[in-house]
């Protein structure tokens, strides 16, 4: 079974009287253990699909189906439920609360679900073994460079180990050094864990990694290949 099934899907925003179209009739599917990327200038829709496929935003027609479930019918707790269980996010500009430690960010999507103190500690310490912060487990942000509060996120999105990473231009704030490691790090996990990672992206250094590269324009996939 796909891990994610797009089909004839359309998304649609109202613009006063009239529609803008972000997505026209997409149809794809992604299986487990994919390193893959959708790639498309600014405004070609990329983030758009990601938010569909991550259950952030609705389909206005056709189907994504992700694990199992039809985005267009998920309540708003169900949807919920479904990032909290098995998805992970990573942001460009890296979402972390400012005023917990590295090790309370990491241990944050583990409270929403029914884990133990020991549990969740052995889970958050793993997860900064893999980026290779457990050095930073009581700093705070602003104590972090961009590459290792980048590396943070990873680890946040990482920790419970989820079927799907979605990635949202991961690398777009930092250098070639940091963006090196920081896609390793990813590509590493992907072979460990078998998670399947979907980035939207328009950055070289990304692209060069990406096993299967999905190009959109214009809302439309213009090419998908291996």
């Amino acid at each position: 079974m796909n891990l994610v099934t797009i089909k004839n899907m359309t998304k649609r925003y109202p613009i006063g009287n009239s529609e803008f179209t972000a997505l026209s009739n997409i149809n794809l599917e992604f299986e487990k253990g994919e390193f893959c990327g959708i790639i498309g200038p600014s405004g070609s829709g990329k983030t758009t699909l990601l938010n569909i496929i991550g259950s952030l935003d609705t389909p206005s027609a056709g189907s994504t189906v992700v694990l199992g479930k039809d985005i267009g019918n998920l309540s708003e707790k169900e949807a919920a439920k479904l990032r909290s269980r098995h998805m992970g996010f990573i942001f460009q500009t890296y979402n972390l609360l400012p005023v917990c430690t590295v090790y309370e960010n990491v241990e944050f999507p583990l409270l929403l679900i029914n884990m133990t103190p020991n549990e969740r500690k052995k889970k958050v310490i793993s997860a900064l073994e893999w980026v290779h912060l457990t050095d930073k487990i009581n700093s705070r942000p602003n104590q972090l460079s961009g590459g290792q509060a980048q590396r943070v996120s990873i680890a946040r999105a990482m920790v419970k180990q989820p079927e799907l990473v979605l990635a949202d231009e991961p690398t777009a704030n930092l250098d070639a050094e940091n963006s090196r490691n920081i896609l390793d790090a990813m590509v590493n996990l992907n072979k460990e864990l078998q998670t399947t990672f979907i980035f939207a992206t328009h950055d070289e250094k990304v692209i060069t990694y990406l096993k299967r590269k999905i190009f959109l324009v214009d809302g439309k996939v213009t090419s998908d290949g291996k």
